[in-house]
Formats: structure tokens, sequence, C-alpha cells
């Protein structure tokens, strides 16, 4: 039953999204809500990556917090998948997903399935979602169910042990990623979020280090096979976070590439 309904609204985003003409490409309004979007030079030299080890992927593209579905286009191109399915909470983003040509599931990944058949998908991509969340376990879950033997996860998200978030650790400031407060970012150094952009969006409450989401990604049986460091968009310390990007342990976001073993 919550497969049908789930169904019948992604068919009312479809039909109700404005046809998109011309250039379908990552637009300032994408960059504007998306970290990944500002960082597409890093973003392809993984997928480049994942060329190399797959170079003929086939099967549909997965992508979690889909937004206005730019990424998930974005790299379908790139991969020539052409079966694109897109889940967010906001259903006026999914519309735009819709309009570039995305499957749109409105769904909330903190508890809700995924309505796709276990095997079904080839490459899953999940950008900033999980910091977004209460817990990972369902996401990882649902994504390891809904891929294939040998399918592709790619996800990117803020580091909780940048260097940043060391230093204001070490003086007794709240690190990012870690909200407290949905109004304001209390004790934090500096105040980056726009408000302009970012006022119906949910704090950012779980940030990770690299070490935590190599472990929990091996428990839901993922191998991680590439990981690289950035900073989005213009860095705001471009020679401190050039030289933490070159370490993703330390870089401000991490972007992950791990594959799906085979079942024992």
């Amino acid at each position: 039953m919550i497969h049908e309904a789930v169904e019948r609204v992604g068919q009312d985003l479809v039909e109700s999204a404005p046809a998109l003409t011309g250039d379908v490409n990552v637009t300032a309004a994408d960059r504007g809500i998306s970290a990944q979007a500002r960082s597409l030079r890093d973003l392809d030299w993984v997928i480049d990556r994942l060329i190399e080890r797959d170079p003929r992927p086939r099967g549909g593209l997965l992508d979690l917090g889909s937004g206005m579905g730019a990424l998930a286009s974005h790299i379908g191109a790139r991969l020539g998948l052409d079966e694109l399915t897109g889940v967010d909470l906001d259903p006026e983003r999914l519309k735009g997903a819709a309009a570039r040509g995305v499957r749109p599931l409105l769904l909330d990944l903190n508890a809700d399935s995924i309505p796709l058949p276990a095997g079904s998908i080839r490459v899953v991509t999940c950008f900033g979602l999980l910091a977004y969340l209460n817990l990972y376990d369902n996401v990882l879950s649902e994504s390891a169910r809904v891929l294939e033997e040998g399918g592709w996860v790619l996800l990117s998200m803020p580091n909780l042990a940048s260097y940043f978030n060391r230093i204001s650790l070490l003086f007794g400031y709240q690190p990012h990623a870690v909200a407290v407060s949905r109004y304001r970012q209390a004790g934090m150094v500096g105040r980056h979020r726009d408000g302009a952009i970012s006022s119906n969006m949910p704090p950012l409450l779980h940030g990770a280090t690299l070490r935590c989401m190599r472990e929990v990604l091996d428990a839901y049986g993922f191998d991680v096979e590439i990981v690289r460091g950035f900073a989005p968009g213009d860095r705001r310390r471009p020679i401190i976070d050039g030289i933490a990007s070159r370490f993703p342990g330390l870089s401000r976001r991490f972007l992950i590439l791990a594959r799906k073993r085979a079942a024992a």
C-alpha cells in the first residue's frame, strides 16, 4: 500500500513539473543549496575513478537527497545511465528533479523504506544528506538492499574531524555539523549559514569522521575504494583548505566511493 501511495505522489510531481528547455547542467540555484554542486571538479575526479573500475555500468542510479536533480542528471550523463531516481523530502525540489528526467520519490529517509526491488540499482549517490539525519542506519541498509552485488555507493559529507573542527573544539567552540538549534549556530566560530538559502533547510545534526564512515560502511557490506578530501566552492582559507584537502581525515568535507561486497 505504501509503495502505491509513493508512486501516486511521484506521478503527481512528474505531471506538475515544468518542462526544462536548453541546458540542464548545474545552475546557480543548485550550487546555492548543494556543497557538492559547488565542487564538481572533485566529484568528477571520483567519477573518473569509478569509470576506470567499471567502464560500462548498467542499471539504475538512485540519488538520496536529490534536491532538484542536478547531480543525478550530471552523474547519469557521465556514466551513461538513464534510469534515474531521486529521493527527497521537499516536493518543490522534486518537481525540479522530475523536469530533469529524474523519477521523484517523496520519502523521509530517517525511517521510510525505498520502494525499489532488491538488487535493482547499480549506483547510489548521497551528497550531504547523512549529516541531516538522526542516524545513518536506514539509508545505509536500504542502499545495500537496493544495490546489486558489485554496485557502487558514492557519498560526500561534512568531516567532523576537519582541521577547523579540531581547532574549534580545542578552544571550546561547538564543531560545525553538530547543531543543537534550528534557529542559530550556537557556540560555533563564525556564522556562515546563509538564511536566504537555508531558511527552509534543517540544521546539520550528525557529521562523521572518516574513520567512522569507513567502519560503518564496512558493517553494511561496503568496501571503501576511493576517498577524496575537498572544501566546497570558493575556499575561505585557500592555502589551509588546499593543504588539508590532500589529507581527507583533516579536510572540511570528503567524498567516498565504496563498492558492495558479494554475499558470502
